[in-house]
C-alpha cells in the first residue's frame, strides 16, 4: 500500500474530484491514475492507494498530493521496488513499555507534589488488566486461551461482572489471525448459551492475518469509524509476528512494540495478545514465546493453567504491573449450538469458558483432596487395579457408568505430585506417597472419632431422663 505523506490535507472528495471513482464506506473506488486502476482513502491528508507498497518520501509524492500528475508514482509492486529502497516509515514509533523506557534526570518533586500528581489506575478487569496496557495471556494448548479471551470480549460488550470482578463495558475489536473460523463456532455457541445477540453486540473481529505496523494506519482509521475501542484481543502474537526467526530477541522486542501500538487506539484500549509459551514450558513458569526482551515490552504476562480443582486458573507469571490478585478460574465447557451444524445438518461441537465462582472452587478443591485420598489409599491396599476396576470399588459413577475419568484426574494429579507412578501394569506409591497415605489414614480416623463423638451426644440429648417419669 502507498503511504502519500503530504503536507496538504487531502481528502476522499479530492481523490474523486481528480481522478473519478466512487466513495463508499470511507473509500475512493475505481480511481483512473496513469491509466490503471486503483482505490484509496484518506486519513489526517494522507493519501493511502491500494495495490501499491510501502510509504514514499514527501518529495517523492509532492506532485501527487498537490493534485498533479505524477509520472513516477507506482501502482504495482514491480514498480515500486526501486521506491521502496528509499521509503519513509510512517508508522509512529512504539512506545517502550512503562518500565522500559530511556533513562532521563526525572528531577525532585516534593511530598505534596507526589501525592497530587497520583493518578489512579483505570481497570479493564478490575484489579488485574488495566486500559491502555498491554498484556500477553500465555497457555499451553489446549487451556482455554481463545476460549478466555472470547468470554471476556462478551463481557466487555455487555458490561457484566465476571464472578465479583468489574468489566468496562465498551467496544472490542478482535484480530482473530490464528483460526478464524474456530472464533466463528465458538462465538456462534456463545451467543446460543449466554443469549446475547451476535448482531446487537458490540464486538467487532478482523480475520486473517497482516502486518500490524504496516496496517497501522488503515487500523487506525478503521477504529476510528468504529468510535474507539475498550478492548483489543490479538488471537495469537505468533499469527501477526513479521520476524524471520521466533527466537531472535531482538525481533520479537520489535514484535512486541508494534503490538504496543494498539494501545494508542482511539479509547486507550486495553490490549490482550494470546500466546503460546516457550519450549519445554511448566506450568509453574509460563513465560510467552521471545525471552526476555518480549516480556520487557508487556505491562503483564497473564496465564491460564489447569488447577486442582479441574478448572482454569487465570492469574500471573514473571511479570506484573500493579498490585497481586486473586486468582479467577473458569471451565472449559464442550456445546453445542442450533445454528451450529455441518453442511449435513449435524451438530459442530466448540468449547467455550464459564467463570467458576471463588467459593464453588474451593469445594472442587476440597472433593478433589478427598478423591486423591481415596485412590492413594486405594493404591497402597491394591496397586494391581485397573483405573475401571478402582471406579467399581469406589463407587464412582456417571451416567449409570464407572466413572473413569474421574479416577484419572485423581491418578494424574498423584503422578504430577510424584506421590505415585505407573509401572509394569501396577500402581505404585513413591516413598512420599507412603507418607501421605499414612496421613490420610490418620486424618480419617480423627474425622471419623470426631463424627462418633457427636453422634454420641445427640443420642444422649434424645434419651429420655428417667427423673421425669419419677416425678408422675
Amino acid at each position: 500500500m502507498t503511504v502519500a505523506a503530504t503536507e496538504t490535507k487531502v481528502t476522499n472528495a479530492d481523490l474523486h474530484a481528480k481522478f473519478g471513482g466512487n466513495v463508499e464506506n470511507g473509500w475512493v473506488k475505481g480511481l483512473t491514475i496513469l491509466g490503471q486502476e486503483a482505490e484509496g482513502y484518506t486519513v489526517d491528508g494522507r493519501v493511502y492507494l491500494q495495490k501499491t507498497h510501502g510509504p514514499y518520501t514527501a518529495k517523492e509524492l509532492s506532485a501527487f498530493a498537490n493534485m498533479t500528475l505524477c509520472p513516477g508514482l507506482p501502482l504495482h509492486s514491480a514498480q515500486s521496488r526501486e521506491l521502496n529502497d528509499t521509503a519513509v516509515d510512517s508508522t509512529p514509533t512504539p512506545k517502550p513499555a512503562n518500565d522500559n523506557r530511556e533513562q532521563k534526570w526525572p528531577g525532585i518533586v516534593s511530598s505534596g507534589d507526589l501525592v497530587r500528581g497520583f493518578v489512579p489506575p483505570d481497570y479493564h478487569l478490575e484489579g488485574i488488566a488495566q486500559a491502555g496496557f498491554l498484556y500477553s495471556t500465555t497457555a499451553m494448548t489446549g487451556t482455554g486461551k481463545t476460549a478466555v479471551l472470547l468470554l471476556l470480549a462478551a463481557h466487555t460488550a455487555l458490561g457484566t461482572s465476571i464472578n465479583d470482578r468489574e468489566v468496562r463495558k465498551g467496544r472490542v475489536v478482535y484480530f482473530a489471525g490464528e483460526n478464524p473460523d474456530d472464533v466463528t463456532m465458538r462465538w456462534i455457541a456463545m451467543a446460543h448459551h449466554m443469549g446475547f445477540d451476535a448482531d446487537a453486540m458490540d464486538v467487532h473481529f478482523i480475520k486473517g492475518t497482516f502486518s500490524i505496523p504496516k496496517m497501522f494506519a488503515r487500523i487506525t482509521a478503521e477504529v476510528t469509524k468504529l468510535g474507539g475501542a475498550e478492548l483489543v484481543v490479538v488471537d495469537t502474537s505468533a499469527a501477526y509476528f513479521q520476524g524471520q526467526e521466533e527466537n531472535s530477541n531482538t525481533e520479537l522486542g520489535r514484535h512486541a512494540r508494534d503490538l504496543r501500538t494498539l494501545t494508542t487506539l482511539p479509547g486507550a484500549p486495553c490490549v490482550l495478545v494470546a500466546c503460546h509459551p516457550v519450549k519445554a514450558a511448566d506450568a509453574t513458569n509460563l513465560l510467552p514465546r521471545g525471552g526476555g526482551a518480549f516480556i520487557a515490552e508487556l505491562d503483564g504476562n497473564l496465564v491460564l493453567t489447569k488447577g486442582d480443582s479441574g478448572s482454569i486458573r487465570l492469574h500471573w507469571h514473571g511479570k506484573h504491573r500493579g498490585p497481586d490478585f486473586e486468582p479467577l478460574y473458569f471451565d472449559l465447557q464442550t456445546v453445542t449450538a442450533p445454528a451450529l451444524t455441518d453442511s449435513k445438518g449435524r451438530d459442530v461441537p466448540t468449547v467455550m469458558a464459564a467463570a467458576v465462582s471463588t467459593g464453588e472452587n474451593v469445594k472442587r478443591r476440597v472433593e478433589a483432596r478427598r478423591d486423591e485420598d481415596e485412590v492413594l489409599l486405594l493404591i497402597d491396599k491394591d496397586g494391581s487395579k485397573s483405573i475401571l476396576d478402582m471406579a467399581e470399588i469406589l463407587g464412582w459413577q456417571k451416567d449409570g457408568q464407572p466413572h473413569k475419568r474421574r479416577v484419572s484426574m485423581a491418578t494424574e494429579k498423584l503422578i504430577r505430585a510424584k506421590l505415585a507412578n505407573h509401572v509394569g501394569r501396577k500402581w505404585k506409591l513413591t516413598a512420599a506417597g507412603l507418607d501421605a497415605a499414612s496421613d490420610a489414614r490418620a486424618e480419617r480416623f480423627k474425622a471419623s472419632q470426631a463424627a462418633a463423638g457427636i453422634t454420641g451426644m445427640l443420642a444422649n440429648r434424645r434419651r429420655p431422663d428417667p427423673s421425669d417419669d419419677a416425678d408422675d
